[in-house]
C-alpha cells in the first residue's frame, strides 16, 4: 500500500513538472508585442540574421537627420580621414542644426564626420559631400545610386543633412540595411558613439566640443553603443541605433515617433527582443579562464576570470553543437597592473563564426617585480631560489667543513702515528745501549 502512494506521488509530481515546464515554454514563444507609437519600426539580431520586430516596415517616413548616416558613409567610403576641407558659403549658411561652420575654414574630413553625428551638422553634411562628390547634384544622386545597390527599393534621398523634403523619405526597412552597413564600419561607429568631440582650432574658428545629442549614450546599461536621432517637430522625429548587450546584437530604427515616445520605444523593442531570441548560457561570470602572463611583475602569472556571462545567440535551425569558444590573451601586460585590468578575452563561434566575446579581467594588484622578473621570473620565484642556493651554498660549506675537519683529524692521527714511533725508536735504543753497558 505505501508502495502504491509513493508511486503515485511520484506520477503526480512529475506530470505536474512537465505541465509547468510546458506552460513556460508557451509563455516564452508568445511574448506580447510591444505597443509602440512609432508609423514605422524594426528591430534586427545581428547574431540570428532575423527581422524580430516590424511595424510597417514598407511605409515611407522621412528621416530627417538619419539620413546623416548615409552621408557619413560615402565619406569614409570616397575620402581619407586626414583630408582637409574647405567649407563652401553654401555648406556654411546651412541652417537648423549645425556645428558653426564658416565661409573658408579649414577642417579634416574626420571633423566633419563627428560634427554630422554628434550635434548633427546639417552644414558639416553639406560640406562633406561637396567634399566627396564636388557639388551637392552629383553627391545626392551618389546617395541614391548607393541605396539602389544596398537594396533599399523605397528610399529616395534630396539631400545629404535629412532637411524636410517631399524627396526625402525611407522605409525602417531600408534604413535598417543603411544603419547596419554604416555601423559596422568601425570610424562610423566610433563617432557615432562617441559622446563629445574636441574640434581643434582651424584658421576661422577657436577650439571647440561638440556633444551627442543621443540621450542614450548617457546610460552606460542602456546596450545602445551607437546611433543617430533625427527630428522635425516634437511628434515627428526618428532615431536609428546599434544595440549590444551579452553578445546579442540588434538594429533598431524607428520613424515618426514623437520626442516622448521616442526613447521608451526603443527601449520597449529593446525587452522585447531581448525575450524573443534565446541565447545559449556558454560561459557564467567570474569562471577562471587560463593564466596572463604578466611581464616585470613581483608576479609573472595570474589566473585570467571571464568578467561577465557568455551568451551565443543562433538562429532557430542551429545546434548548440556549433558553439566553440578560443581564449586570447594579451602579451603585453606589463607591471605595475590593477585589478579588473582586462587582459584578454574568451571569444564564442558559432559554425566558425565569432558571435560574441567575453573579456578576461585579473583580480589582485600587481606591482613591478625585481630585477629577474625581466627574464621571466617572480618575485616569490626569486625568492625560493635564493633559498635554494642559499641552502645548497650551506651544504657545500658544511662539507668543505667536515673535509677540512677530517683533514685536521687525519693530521693529528699521522702526527701521534710519528710521535708513538718517534717514542718507540727512542726506547728501542734505549734498551739497546742498557744491553751494550752490561756487556
Amino acid at each position: 500500500m505505501k508502495k502504491y502512494v509513493k508511486r503515485t506521488i511520484a506520477i503526480a509530481v512529475s506530470v505536474a513538472v512537465l505541465l509547468a515546464s510546458q506552460s513556460a515554454a508557451s509563455f516564452a514563444v508568445s511574448v506580447k508585442r510591444p505597443d509602440i507609437t512609432a508609423s514605422g519600426a524594426i528591430v534586427y539580431c545581428q547574431n540570428t540574421g532575423e527581422i524580430i520586430y516590424s511595424k510597417n516596415r514598407e511605409k515611407k517616413l522621412e528621416p530627417f537627420s538619419v539620413t546623416k548616416l548615409m552621408t557619413v558613409l560615402l565619406a569614409v567610403q570616397n575620402l581619407p580621414l586626414d583630408k582637409e576641407v574647405t567649407v563652401s558659403a553654401k555648406a556654411a549658411s546651412q541652417g537648423e542644426a549645425s556645428m558653426n561652420l564658416k565661409a573658408g575654414e579649414v577642417l579634416t574630413v574626420k571633423d566633419l564626420i563627428y560634427g554630422c553625428m554628434l550635434p548633427s551638422g546639417n552644414d558639416a553634411a553639406y560640406a562633406l559631400g561637396e567634399a566627396v562628390s564636388g557639388n551637392m547634384k552629383s553627391f545626392v544622386k551618389l546617395m541614391n545610386e548607393t541605396v539602389d545597390n544596398i537594396g533599399c527599393i523605397g528610399t529616395h534621398f534630396a539631400n545629404p543633412s535629412g532637411m524636410q523634403s517631399k524627396n526625402n523619405y525611407t522605409t525602417a526597412y531600408d534604413m535598417m540595411l543603411i544603419t547596419k552597413m554604416a555601423l559596422t564600419n568601425d570610424v562610423i561607429k566610433k563617432a557615432a558613439g562617441s559622446k563629445t568631440y574636441i574640434v581643434p582650432k582651424t584658421n576661422k574658428h577657436k577650439e571647440r566640443k561638440l556633444k551627442t545629442h543621443l540621450s542614450f549614450l548617457k546610460d552606460a546599461s542602456s546596450g545602445i553603443y551607437a546611433g543617430k536621432t533625427g527630428y522635425w517637430e516634437d511628434d515627428n522625429c526618428s532615431v536609428a541605433v546599434g544595440y549590444r548587450e551579452d553578445g546579442l546584437s540588434l538594429f533598431i530604427v524607428v520613424l515618426g515617433d514623437t520626442i516622448e515616445e521616442r526613447t521608451k520605444d526603443v527601449n520597449k523593442l529593446v525587452s522585447y527582443a531581448r525575450q524573443k531570441v534565446e541565447g545559449v548560457k556558454v560561459i557564467g561570470k567570474d569562471k577562471e579562464s587560463g593564466k596572463v602572463r604578466i611581464k616585470h611583475g613581483a608576479k609573472t602569472r595570474l589566473t585570467a576570470y571571464t568578467s561577465e556571462i557568455g551568451f551565443a545567440y543562433l538562429p532557430k535551425e542551429a545546434s548548440k553543437s556549433l558553439i566553440k569558444t578560443k581564449i586570447t590573451m594579451d602579451n603585453d601586460v606589463t607591471a605595475p597592473v590593477r585589478a579588473g585590468t582586462v587582459v584578454g578575452r574568451l571569444e564564442i563561434y558559432a559554425a566558425d563564426e565569432l558571435v560574441n566575446q567575453v573579456n578576461l579581467v585579473i583580480k589582485e594588484d600587481v606591482e613591478a617585480g625585481w630585477f629577474p622578473s625581466y627574464v621571466g621570473i617572480s618575485n616569490f620565484a626569486t625568492v625560493v631560489i635564493c633559498l635554494i642556493l642559499a641552502m645548497i651554498a650551506a651544504c657545500f660549506l658544511a662539507i668543505a667543513v667536515m673535509k677540512a675537519r677530517y683533514r685536521r683529524k687525519r693530521q693529528r692521527i699521522r702526527q701521534r702515528k710519528i710521535i708513538e714511533q718517534a717514542m718507540a725508536e727512542m726506547r728501542r735504543e734505549k734498551d739497546h745501549r742498557e744491553r751494550d753497558w752490561r756487556f
